[in-house]
């Protein structure tokens, strides 16, 4: 995550709080429990070392995300043998890294240790394989007279040199509110004093489309991050792909769902639902996850507060800083379109299939009264202003939560009308028991109706 780094677990003398990425590989055993090794690979975030000026431009900018990737991708091509799983999980800017690493690896498969030797030049051709005016500053690396990257040859040709395995697939991704569509946020005062290009070529390596090579995807939104630069980069399921997507929205902001506030409350939901996607195929300490509701309930104490129901933890105010002066907008759940990776602009077409879902966690902060930003007023989350919670029953007396948008539109001009509640996974529904006046409320909503859209 930004300006995120565990590897030195001080800040200001203090202990560092941690993101979700690094709680998480913290609940990775080293050994399953059927004896298969689960090695965990850390790398801090962009904009995390270095001086002053180093860190709020690396951060503000993308700046070492490049090396980033390339850092991950090696240490995953020296380890690799054929059978290995592959799980890629980041939060912020990491996780823009943890995707792209994905799409070097559906570009080019997994460079053998002569293929390394390569990346360099392999790398700069798959960034710029869409650039028309690219000029290859390395035409003989990794061979002579060779195609551009898009081109199924140039892999081909790879794999025949044996510098690459092919058809490696990722076991599956699990990402914190991607940042930046193509890598870095724009934010305009930058672009204008030249800290910030217009087109960053170094950032245009991915978009929001899923790799084929990804068996599963798992994504944690913030719906109350209104920061323009931060728009969140929600992926889309092209035709023929098979893997599968879960995308949730969960109230708070950015570092609300990604982790690293004072108050974890919100967090530790994010965490246990990742985990919860996670678990299936990783063995993970259930024990370490659920005491992570401990560790904030000391932190309530030691402040004097009373401990919050579930759900009700401090969203604080993100606009703040240098992305104060980058505006503000609203999310759009549901809403989104796609993104050109030419110029990184939405364009007019929705995204499709892109598998949203809200998370009961927003429905109980609504309607139970919950807080609403630096717990002033009530919450009322201005992205979801174009829906309307509907619950209905089946005749089983099972609920059917879900969300419709308010206006009648064309079903071609959004990505869907019609928003699901994501059920609670084991490891979240045991952390919402803690609180079980809540948790009563999320299993047994009263009735609401749907109205017939203006």
């Amino acid at each position: 995550g930004t300006w995120l780094n565990s590897d030195n677990g001080m800040a200001n003398g203090e202990l560092a709080i941690p993101s979700n990425v690094t709680r998480l590989s913290r609940a990775v055993r080293p050994v399953s429990k059927d004896g298969v090794s689960q090695i965990v690979y850390y790398h801090f975030g962009v904009g995390a070392r270095g001086n002053v000026i180093n860190r709020v431009v690396g951060g503000a900018t993308g700046g070492g995300l490049e090396e980033n990737i390339r850092e991950g991708y090696s240490f995953l091509s020296n380890n690799y043998s054929p059978g290995d799983e592959i799980f890629l999980v980041g939060f912020s800017r990491g996780a823009y890294t943890a995707r792209s690493i994905a799409g070097l690896i559906g570009q080019v498969g997994m460079l053998t240790k002569k293929g390394l030797g390569a990346l360099a030049a392999i790398f700069d051709d798959v960034i710029h394989r869409r650039d028309r005016h690219y000029r290859d500053r390395n035409p003989t690396i990794p061979f002579a007279h060779k195609p551009s990257a898009s081109d199924p040859r140039y892999r081909e040709e790879l794999a025949r040199r044996g510098m690459t395995h092919l058809n490696v697939t990722v076991k599956a991704i699990g990402v914190w509110d991607t940042v930046g569509s193509l890598g870095a946020p724009r934010i305009g005062w930058l672009t204008k004093v030249g800290l910030q290009p217009l087109q960053s070529h170094e950032m245009q390596f991915n978009d929001t489309r899923l790799e084929n090579c990804i068996e599963n995807a798992f994504q944690a939104l913030a719906l109350d991050e209104r920061r323009t630069a931060f728009s969140p980069a929600v992926w889309e399921k092209p035709r023929g792909n098979n893997t599968t997507l879960r995308q949730v929205w969960f109230p708070g902001v950015h570092s609300n769902v990604g982790g690293g506030y004072d108050d974890q409350e919100l967090a530790n939901i994010t965490l246990a639902w990742m985990a919860a996607q996670l678990e299936p195929f990783l063995d993970l300490r259930h024990k370490y996850i659920l005491g992570q509701a401990d560790q904030n309930d000391l932190y309530y104490r030691k402040r004097r507060e009373r401990i919050r129901p579930w759900s009700f933890g401090k969203i604080y105010n993100s606009s703040s800083g240098i992305y104060a002066l980058g505006g503000t907008t609203a999310r759009t759940p549901g809403l989104y379109r796609a993104v050109d990776p030419d110029t990184g602009r939405p364009s007019r077409r929705p995204l499709r299939d892109t598998h949203e879902y809200i998370h009961p966690s927003v429905r109980t902060r609504l309607r139970l009264g919950g807080p609403g930003l630096e717990d002033r007023g009530r919450y009322d989350p201005e992205a979801m202003d174009p829906w309307r919670l509907v619950v209905e029953y089946d005749d089983d007396g099972r609920p059917n939560v879900y969300w419709r948008l308010r206006q009648r539109v064309d079903e071609r001009s959004v990505s869907t009308n019609v928003l699901p509640e994501s059920p609670l996974w084991g490891l979240e529904r045991d952390l919402a028991q803690r609180d079980p006046d809540t948790y009563a409320y999320v299993v047994n909503p009263p009735k609401q109706r749907a109205r017939r859209p203006r």
